[in-house]
């Protein structure tokens, strides 16, 4: 009997959850990190923690879309390869808004808008969360070529409103601010970096496949 494999949760003709388990497992040990880090005001530490949870995103990203940008993977479509990054941007945002949490609630470091961007990070994290479960349906609005057109293009624009702050953020010097901030701004760095990549992979893949349409 001929197994049927689902290309939404398959783009390497292997099962996801091994790889899905060991992102989970290495974003939490790289939350872990940071926590511990922020505790102990060790601030090359949490850098390195929150870098590492970039790295990870980005690869896995990489991982997941380098082989659409070269051959085409039957059955595989412009709504599946959205939903696999846009799934790894919900993680980021996610990630961002637990750190939030543990440093600003769980730690001695004090900042008064920690909680609040925390709060918004969870809050899109959700809101990503529901578009995922509407795009996953390939009957729902959302599923159709100009809505993900749509989607594409706000990739697009998020990538340059990330890059732009980044760039700000960078020349401002708060990145060796001596006052509480000091993690946040570590988190907007390497949290807008990830989402800023991740949205120019979107747009790369979805590039690939309109040139070659999956069959």
């Amino acid at each position: 009997m001929q197994v049927e494999t689902n290309p939404l949760s398959d783009l390497f003709g292997m099962s996801p959850r091994p790889p899905l388990s060991w992102l989970i497992a290495t974003l939490a040990m790289a939350l872990f990190a940071l926590y511990m880090a922020a505790s102990t005001s060790r601030k090359l530490e949490a850098a390195i923690a929150a870098a590492v949870f970039a790295v990870i995103l980005i690869a896995a990203a990489i991982r997941t879309n380098a082989p659409l940008w070269t051959t085409a993977k039957p059955g595989v479509t412009q709504r599946d390869a959205l939903w696999q990054t846009t799934r790894l941007i919900m993680l980021a945002y996610l990630w961002c808004g637990l750190a939030f949490y543990a440093v600003y609630l769980g730690t001695k470091l004090h900042w008064q808008h920690g909680w609040e961007y925390g709060s918004a990070m969870l809050l899109i994290a959700l809101a990503h969360a529901f578009y995922l479960r509407r795009l996953s349906n390939p009957g729902d609005a959302v599923s159709t070529p100009s809505a993900i057109e749509r989607a594409v293009r706000l990739a697009s624009y998020q990538g340059f409103a990330i890059a732009f702050g980044l760039i700000w953020l960078i020349q401002s010097g708060k990145l060796s601010s001596l006052k509480g901030d000091w993690v946040a701004n570590q988190l907007f760095l390497a949290g807008g970096f990830a989402v800023m990549c991740l949205s120019v992979i979107v747009i790369k893949t979805n590039a690939a496949l309109s040139e070659r349409p999956a069959r």
